[in-house]
């Protein structure tokens, strides 16, 4: 009875596995650079018709299936304001307002992922350059002297 038990969990478990190992995306920073480097330089791109619109809706959700958790919400939330701007009736002010409303409360999510994207990936999202990855300081040490002063 107990080795049918373990049986069991064994094969439950490599089934997990199995099943976990062939679906879903890496969610990591490298995947998620990786992918944002596919995206550029289209993503830094400002979009003028509804297609441009679609496809940047397109770029966003595809870095969203590789965003670590760290960045998840806040991408999000850029996805969202892509997404009702992609459905924007430009004819009705309440729904213009209501884009832009969002898109002010958007801006903390923009200011994090652009700073998370800067230290990860060393690419400035909103203008798809690269950049330097920040210096890390140097210490220097003095040997102490070892004569006396007169």
């Amino acid at each position: 009875m107990c080795t049918k038990r373990i049986s069991l969990m064994a094969s439950v478990l490599s089934i997990t596995f199995v099943l976990t190992s062939c679906g879903g995306s890496e969610r990591t920073g490298s995947a998620f650079c990786a992918q944002l480097g596919k995206e550029i330089p289209a993503i830094a791109q400002q979009p003028v018709t509804t297609d441009d619109v679609r496809a940047m809706v397109d770029r966003y959700e595809r870095l969203l299936e590789k965003a670590p958790l760290s960045i998840e919400k806040d991408l999000v939330v850029l996805t969202d304001v892509l997404r009702l701007a992609e459905k924007l009736d430009a004819s009705k002010p309440e729904k213009v307002q209501e884009l832009a409303n969002a898109t002010y409360a958007a801006n903390q999510s923009a200011l994090s992922v652009r700073d998370w994207v800067k230290s990860t990936c060393a690419v400035d999202i909103s203008t798809g350059l690269n950049i330097e990855l920040p210096r890390q300081p140097t210490t220097t040490t003095v040997a102490p002297s070892t004569t006396a002063v007169p």
